[in-house]
């Protein structure tokens, strides 16, 4: 046996073997070694086994194992292992934490400890979630309690504004909030020389009416006297309850013999109206009295303005008393002695 000659052989076989297993490529079998058949066999099992790993590492569990034996086994329960560990991430991944991992020494301890971990932060994001819902659910009911009590606050304000302008019987504007709003029309008028007229009525014998028929029927003589004035004025006409029987009526851009035509219209309406007093139906009538004269004195206050201005109708309106009642005057300069100055 020549000893160089099979050194240098087995020399050349520990080099394909070794090339089987360390080459990007694997070599084939030289031709004086095909004879060889555990040779032949060695070599597929080797390439076998390089495919296996190969695609192992890239993620694909699905290829069998190329041959039986301790190794084989080995492969196969790393491969089954493997495939479990992969169902086990995708159970983690739908939301099961109770998976742990058993066969691969300190990387089953940094997994499981993850796994742990990520459960824990996952309670800890829910019970953060919990409580900001429970916060925002408190919030909101503030803000709803809060905002229920701005609208009632809004609305009693509203009402006692109501209140305080509005006269409770016929819901006109009371003598207060007239004043207020005739010294803004004035004002208006006197910057911009603009026209604006004044109404006085006063429902003829009323004292008659509450005398003969009762004060609850006079209040109803009252409500319906100040019905049909709100009814048949513009919008922009300002109506308010001066006191007692007496109301006014505020028409800017309006001359005086405009609001006398207002003035009539409302007289015939109420002549022509009748108020159910249960056994009795009683009528009634009205006097008018108006006036557009309005001159201003830089040394008299404003309440001297507005209660200077409606006096004019004032005295328009004894007049209409004088001649008899259910009638319309203008007021005129020359119905009062000497010039007046406003």
């Amino acid at each position: 046996m020549n000893t160089e000659k099979d050194l240098e052989l087995a020399n050349e076989l520990s080099k394909l073997l070794m090339d089987v297993l360390m080459l990007r490529n694997s070599p084939e079998i030289p031709d004086h070694f095909k004879s060889i058949d555990c040779l032949q066999t060695l070599h597929a099992n080797l390439v076998s086994l390089r495919d296996f790993v190969y695609a192992a590492s890239n993620g694909d569990l699905s290829r069998p194992v190329p041959f039986k034996g301790y190794i084989g086994g080995a492969l196969k329960t790393l491969q089954a292992n493997l495939k479990h560990m992969t169902w086990q991430t995708k159970m983690i991944a739908s939301g099961d934490f109770t998976q742990r991992v058993d066969f691969m020494g300190e990387f089953s301890q940094s997994f499981n400890a993850m796994v742990i971990q990520l459960d824990q932060t996952l309670e800890e994001i829910a019970s953060k979630e919990n409580e900001l819902r429970n916060a925002n659910d408190r919030l909101l009911k503030e803000i709803t309690r809060r905002e229920q009590t701005e609208a009632a606050l809004r609305k009693s304000e509203e009402a006692f504004r109501h209140i305080a302008i509005t006269d409770s019987l016929t819901g006109l504007y009371n003598r207060g909030h007239l004043n207020q709003l005739a010294l803004n029309e004035i004002s208006r008028v006197l910057r911009y020389s603009r026209p604006l007229s004044v109404i006085m009525l006063d429902i003829d014998f009323f004292k008659h009416v509450n005398d003969t028929y009762g004060h609850a029927a006079g209040d109803l003589v009252l409500q319906a006297v100040a019905s049909i004035t709100k009814s048949h004025v513009r919008v922009s006409d300002i109506v308010a309850r001066y006191g007692g029987e007496e109301f006014i009526i505020l028409l800017p851009e309006t001359i005086a013999a405009d609001a006398a035509d207002v003035a009539e219209n409302l007289r015939w309406r109420i002549e022509d109206s009748s108020v159910d007093g249960g056994k009795y139906l009683i009528r009634i009538t009205a006097s008018f009295g108006v006036s557009d004269y309005l001159e201003k004195s830089d040394a008299e206050p404003d309440d001297k303005i507005v209660s200077g201005f409606v006096s004019k109708a004032d005295l328009a309106l004894y007049e209409s008393k004088k001649a008899g009642r259910n009638r319309v005057t203008i007021y005129k300069p020359e119905q009062e002695p000497g010039p007046l100055v406003l």
